[in-house]
């Protein structure tokens, strides 16, 4: 029965695993329900946790250094999501160079915050919070260029180029922006 058990965490820990990276990579949530999107990853925890407790007590028993191949997967789900979220964390604080957001009456509601490491972060409003999403950009004179991004709406797309006309960003397929800040 203990190899079953055991095996039935490791299918847990990767399920969690799996569903952690995916929330991380995507948008995240801000808002009412934004604590439940860290529901996998603290799961994967706590499985990776239980599995290390039991590959312990199964080394003791037969001394094979393979018996923490099932914790060891766990540990580094972790470490990719944590290293993810400090990735993210730095992008939120570096400094922003360049912020624009919709006109008053646009059907999308986006704000774009373009920072100093050719980064940017982009938040798409709507009736619950907002939800955050991340890229890489590129400014050559007035124009901008989307070159990467996390944004994953079904229903609009993100716009490929902008240009700067004065406090005014005009892109291609999308509605023209205000500079909010430069």
């Amino acid at each position: 029965m203990r190899p079953y058990f055991r095996l039935i965490i490791g299918i847990i820990i990767i399920w969690f695993g799996v569903k952690a990276i995916r929330q991380v990579y995507s948008g995240y949530e801000l808002g009412l329900f934004q604590e439940f999107q860290y529901i996998p990853f603290a799961l994967l925890i706590i499985f990776t946790i239980s599995a290390f407790l039991l590959d312990i007590t199964y080394y003791k028993l037969y001394s094979r250094i393979f018996q923490y191949g099932v914790s060891f997967i766990g540990f580094v789900f972790c470490v990719i999501v944590i290293l993810k979220m400090f990735q993210l964390n730095s992008i939120d604080k570096s400094k922003t160079v360049l912020q624009i957001s919709n006109l008053p009456g646009a059907t999308n509601v986006l704000t774009f915050e373009f920072k100093t490491n050719n980064k940017f972060r982009l938040t798409e409003y709507n009736r619950l919070g907002q939800t955050v999403y991340h890229g890489k950009y590129d400014k050559r004179n007035d124009t901008l260029y989307i070159l990467e991004s996390n944004y994953n709406s079904l229903v609009k797309k993100l716009p490929i180029t902008g240009v700067i006309k004065l406090d005014t960003v005009f892109w291609v397929k999308l509605d023209t922006m205000i500079v909010d800040k430069k």
